[in-house]
């Protein structure tokens, strides 16, 4: 009987952040961000949406959604029609209809959409309806420290390129625009004098770790894992149904390949969310200005209710200063309702994630 599931939850200045934990680890993570509304598409929305183009080429249609970065995308089939249930329908440049957001954007493609209905109005589009899971995190109020500095760590820790395995060694995990790569290694992982047991044993362990970790970081498309080289073919077939198990209870659907003779499994996971690293990095890698902004207001926020009513004083980088002056989120307001009128923020030359607050 699998263990129940806990939720951690927090509507912190700026971002709403959840955590679903089963057995004290972290399985699943949602972030939403206030400035994903009216400009990025979630998974489960209902809009009400225009045929702004057919482009036959790609065999799909762009709606637009009301959105102002992105458009939607709804795939045609070789008859040039779309699937609505168990019908086939032809659109027209210019039609109103009304859509459901079945992937999230991710690699830089438009959301993919659901046609739902058809002969609706498209001269305003705009959203209908969030999905029921969502509604939860509108609800959310902020959480005690405590909690708050879980989900912190629970965040770095998915955002980092290596996960401990348990019992010892690390995976590697390397998404790249192609497919997601993990590599296993034993790193100072104790074993028995019997190395074939050694290395199933790793393999197994890191099956079920790199299971989580996908889940956990919203990984999908097609993932190569590397094992540690197994020699007797039962093992090898026995490692191939740990890989099964381990992403039996998986929400999204995933399709198997088999462990190639160099040691790597292959595997398709649904990508319906963006991805944790594409929400919250830069393509080259570097946490986003935007990630590191509310990353200080969290800053000033926790230091004005360890210090009591003292002043907070707080230093980021020009970049991160900017983000913060333009007002792309009323934090002002939010920040002061929170702590009151006790906070400054300057900026000095530095590394974008460098962030320094203080009480004075």
């Amino acid at each position: 009987m699998s263990e129940p599931l806990e939720t951690w939850i927090d509507a912190a200045i700026g971002e709403t952040r959840e955590a679903l934990v089963r057995d004290g680890k972290p399985i699943a993570l949602r972030i939403a961000r206030k400035t994903d509304e009216g400009r990025r598409a979630r998974w489960g929305e209902l809009y009400c949406a225009r045929v702004r183009e057919i482009d036959r080429r790609r065999r799909g249609a762009f709606l637009d959604l009301g959105l102002r970065d992105q458009f939607g995308f709804l795939p045609l089939g070789e008859d040039g029609k779309v699937r609505m249930r168990r019908e086939r329908v032809a659109l027209r440049e210019g039609q109103g209809v009304v859509v459901s957001v079945s992937r999230e954007a991710a690699r830089s493609k438009n959301p993919v959409v659901d046609l739902q209905e058809v002969g609706h109005d498209g001269d305003t589009p705009h959203l209908l309806g969030r999905h029921d899971a969502d509604e939860e995190l509108v609800l959310a109020k902020p959480a005690d420290p405590v909690m708050r500095g879980k989900l912190d760590a629970v965040i770095e820790d998915a955002l980092a390129r290596i996960a401990p395995i348990p019992g010892g060694g690390v995976l590697t995990i390397e998404p790249t625009a192609a497919l997601v790569a993990i590599d296993v290694d034993a790193g100072g992982r104790a074993g028995s004098g019997d190395p074939e047991k050694f290395a199933l044993d790793l393999n197994i362990a890191a099956a079920h770790e790199a299971a989580r970790q996908i889940r956990l970081r919203g990984l999908g498309g097609v993932i190569a894992i590397d094992f540690v080289s197994l020699r007797a073919k039962a093992h090898n077939k026995q490692l191939e149904e740990a890989v099964r198990a381990a992403f039996s209870g998986d929400p999204w659907s995933v399709q198997f390949g088999a462990l190639s003779r160099f040691g790597v499994f292959d595997l398709a996971r649904a990508q319906l969310r963006t991805p944790l690293h594409e929400q919250m990095r830069d393509p080259d890698g570097r946490l986003s200005v935007e990630t590191v902004a509310l990353m200080a207001l969290r800053a000033i926020e926790r230091e004005a209710r360890v210090q009591g009513g003292r002043q907070i004083a707080c230093t980021v980088s020009p970049e991160v200063k900017a983000w913060l002056d333009a007002g792309e989120i009323d934090w002002r307001t939010e920040l002061s309702g929170r702590i009151g009128m006790r906070w400054t923020i300057d900026s000095t030359p530095a590394p974008r994630e460098r962030i320094d607050a203080r009480a004075l």
